[in-house]
């Protein structure tokens, strides 16, 4: 385990977190935002599904960063614009920022529920994006759930033929089961999901009503409760446990992992325990980076709110 001090300030864990997706930090590219500016919208029709992803071409061609966001984030998560504009202005760098099915305003394109399990689908999508746009080094970076995602990906990289230069997970849940837990017990946490959670699934209920018996949805206040409702109606697990499984990052997961990975987490995280992370300890491909403060995807290290993530993965590239 590597340990930094980044001079992350300010200390407070849960203004770390916030600020990690809050819109005021997006104000310094209220005037240059090229990201935006120059993007591609792109559909990308995999066996499962169709998503929706937005890419910015560079002059060079020497690198391109396959971006995804957390769960109810989207392609234009702060922490995603932010990263995705140092990169264009620093690296030179194009890059494709990808939108989870049911995120952001996707929720027309699948008649089928998101759920974090739909592996499948992502592996595919980011295969498609690594040929459809060829550059000498990809790199896959990921924040949260979609850090998550990056570490599944990277586990198939080889099987299925993907060819990335490097995985960037920012804080990424290792045992889910954990992660609802503590959110759960974070009245801050489980209202902020659950508000986003619960506006998300209206706007799926409004393009498929007919996957929907009425709105008894919404008056669900507990997380797990939710999760288990719609996992068991609108999925083949039988329990939460067997959903949750499904996606934590075990031994045998880690152990398919033949691509370098920086896994990037914070002791102070409120939604994951830093012991879920000592499973990554002593990888011979993972290279475990924390941090005493930072929070959840946060990293603030400075009063312009920039985040020690961004110059970190412009360090560590090739």
């Amino acid at each position: 385990m590597i340990i930094y001090e980044p001079g992350i300030k300010p200390k407070n864990k849960h203004l770390q977190s916030i600020l990690a997706s809050s819109k005021i930090r997006l104000l310094k590219l209220r005037k240059n935002n090229p990201v935006l500016e120059k993007e591609q919208t792109v559909y990308l029709d995999t066996k499962d599904a169709k998503l929706e992803g937005f890419y910015t071409k560079n002059y060079n061609k020497e690198n391109l960063y396959i971006l995804l966001h957390g769960w109810e984030g989207s392609a234009r998560s702060t922490y995603i614009q932010l990263l995705a504009n140092t990169l264009y202005k620093e690296k030179k760098a194009a890059v494709f920022r990808l939108n989870f099915r049911d995120h952001g305003e996707t929720h027309h394109l699948n008649e089928d529920l998101f759920h974090s399990c739909r592996l499948n689908e992502i592996v595919e999508a980011v295969k498609k994006i690594s040929e459809n746009y060829p550059h000498e080094n990809v790199y896959l970076c990921g924040f949260s759930l979609g850090a998550n995602f990056s570490l599944r990906v990277a586990a198939k990289a080889n099987d299925c033929n993907i060819k990335l230069t490097k995985v960037f997970a920012v804080s990424p849940p290792i045992n889910p089961k954990n992660s609802m837990l503590a959110i759960e017990k974070s009245k801050l946490y489980s209202k902020y999901f659950m508000e986003k959670w619960q506006k998300s699934l209206t706007k799926k209920q409004k393009h498929f009503p007919q996957n929907f018996d009425g709105n008894q949805y919404k008056s669900i206040k507990s997380l797990d409760k939710l999760t288990k409702e719609l996992i068991i109606r609108h999925s083949d697990y039988n329990s939460t446990d067997e959903y949750f499984e499904d996606y934590q990052i075990t031994e045998e997961i880690i152990n398919k992992i033949k691509i370098n990975c920086h896994v990037i987490a914070s002791w102070d995280d409120p939604v994951i325990p830093i012991k879920d992370f000592r499973i990554l300890e002593n990888k011979e491909y993972i290279a475990l980076v924390t941090t005493k403060n930072g929070g959840h995807c946060g990293f603030i290290n400075s009063w312009k709110l920039n985040s020690w993530i961004e110059q970190y993965i412009i360090e560590n590239s090739e």
